[in-house]
């Protein structure tokens, strides 16, 4: 999760926003700045931030649950609120692919007035979207998109315009690890499928501990994982297929 922090700055410099600092936060002034936690697209230069997502994924649940909750972290710099504020979201339909039955907003947000801690660079606060399951989801292995902008009120002010929108991503299942890859599947777990993954995770690697670190620094750890994913298969034949129902899931340890 990235945590660049910015200075506040008069609105003369607002333009300086773009870079951030890690410093305490300056407070003279009047304005107060509120952008979202995650960068939606690449840090102008200096920086170095990369754009990132939120994802929300049906992945972890039963197929019962049809209301996911994703959370967005809300950042504000500046001088101390005076009381609550509220901000509003705005869908940006040209970089959005969800439908509007596809998730929920709510009319305002509320940022709460807490004073910020003496070394402190920001105040947070997270407020949540709901995403709601839809029988398309299955039709979009990447997921859909929401693109959301912040619409701030009364006091406040857009902030750093890298972070001023925030992309979230809605699976059925879940996207392919990053760390899945040619030796994972020659050495050890097998080809990827969403519901081997799936199983693997439910109940054998519960804590995701498993990823390219834990295959480098600590391969029999890697190794064992595996192997009591292979004994579980073993004891459950039933459940250990693919999604057709008949491919048996296997693994190659």
């Amino acid at each position: 999760v990235m945590k660049k922090l910015l200075y506040y700055i008069p609105m003369a410099a607002l333009t300086l926003l773009g870079a951030c600092t890690e410093d305490a936060l300056k407070t003279f002034g009047e304005d107060r700045y509120v952008y979202f936690e995650k960068f939606y697209r690449d840090a102008d230069a200096p920086g170095k931030e990369k754009a990132d997502s939120t994802m929300a994924s049906f992945f972890f649940y039963n197929d019962d649950v049809n209301t996911i909750d994703a959370l967005l972290e809300v950042h504000m710099a500046g001088r101390d609120l005076t009381h609550d504020e509220t901000f509003k979201l705005r869908v940006l339909p040209e970089e959005t692919t969800a439908k509007p039955e596809e998730y929920e907003i709510q009319d305002v947000y509320t940022f709460r007035a807490r004073k910020a801690q003496p070394d402190a660079t920001n105040r947070n606060d997270t407020i949540a979207i709901k995403m709601h399951r839809s029988t398309r989801l299955k039709d979009f292995p990447h997921g859909i998109r929401l693109m959301l902008e912040l619409v701030p009120q009364g006091e406040l002010r857009l902030g750093q315009s890298e972070r001023v929108k925030a992309l979230v991503v809605l699976t059925k299942d879940a996207i392919r690890p990053k760390w899945w890859k040619e030796d994972i599947e020659r050495d050890l777990l097998g080809t990827y499928s969403s519901k081997k993954y799936k199983l693997f995770v439910t109940y054998v690697d519960t804590k995701l501990q498993f990823n390219q670190e834990l295959v480098d620094k600590y391969t029999s750890k890697a190794i064992l994982l595996v192997r009591n994913f292979k004994r579980w298969l073993a004891e459950h034949p039933r459940e250990a297929v693919e999604e057709d129902g008949i491919t048996p899931i296997t693994v190659n340890v």
